[in-house]
């Protein structure tokens, strides 16, 4: 159990790490320009497109940014990896009285650009932060659909809400780690892709 709670928090402190930091040139930069919004537009820009999935810019959106001297450099968004595949590995989570609990996984994903479908199987899922959803399926597995940000993928189950069913991932070299970020208790998932 302790050594479920260290790499937990091994796992915290890389995906903390790999969010970036702002420069001490951002700061500055930041500090003179106190305000979020440039002007009303930029916010109603920013509140459009909260979506960084499918952000939307017309022709009147670069005309207003060029009038207003909206300041920020344009960040493009990483191009999704391709997670499609088979993904073998473990789980590691909490059971009845903390008592360690751990079992095999296997995944399977088809994505199209950013977006795809995977099929998710778990063995030994009695454990307290595994979701109902894939404890009552067992063996048979759960289907989710996903969606990729660069080397993050965010899956759920479609006939859940996300709080129910949702499992977040970040590519590692050439690892998937995750975690299921509304369990009940901490849930850790290791993968690598089956050759």
């Amino acid at each position: 159990m302790e050594n479920l709670r260290w790499w937990l928090l091994l796992i915290a402190a890389v995906m903390f790490s790999m969010s970036g930091c702002a420069s001490s040139q951002d700061w500055a930069y930041w500090r003179d320009h106190p305000t979020h919004f440039a002007a009303g537009g930029h916010m109603a820009f920013s509140v459009k497109n909260d979506n960084v999935y499918y952000p939307t810019v017309t022709e009147e959106d670069v005309k207003l940014a060029r009038e207003h001297s909206w300041w920020g450099d344009q960040v493009p968004l990483a191009p999704p990896v391709d997670l499609s595949g088979r993904w073998v590995g473990t789980w590691k989570g909490l059971g009845l009285f903390d008592s360690l609990r751990q079992g095999d996984i296997e995944v399977t994903m088809m994505q199209r650009d950013n977006i795809g479908v995977a099929h998710l199987r778990l063995d030994n899922t009695i454990a307290s932060g595994v979701p109902w959803i894939v404890r009552l399926e067992g063996s048979r597995g759960v289907r989710l659909v996903y969606r990729v940000a660069g080397s993050d993928a965010l899956m759920r189950h479609p006939g859940s809400s996300p709080a129910e069913m949702t499992a977040a991932f970040t590519l590692v070299k050439d690892r998937l780690i995750g975690t299921l970020p509304n369990a009940e208790s901490p849930v850790v998932i290791t993968l690598s892709r089956a050759r």
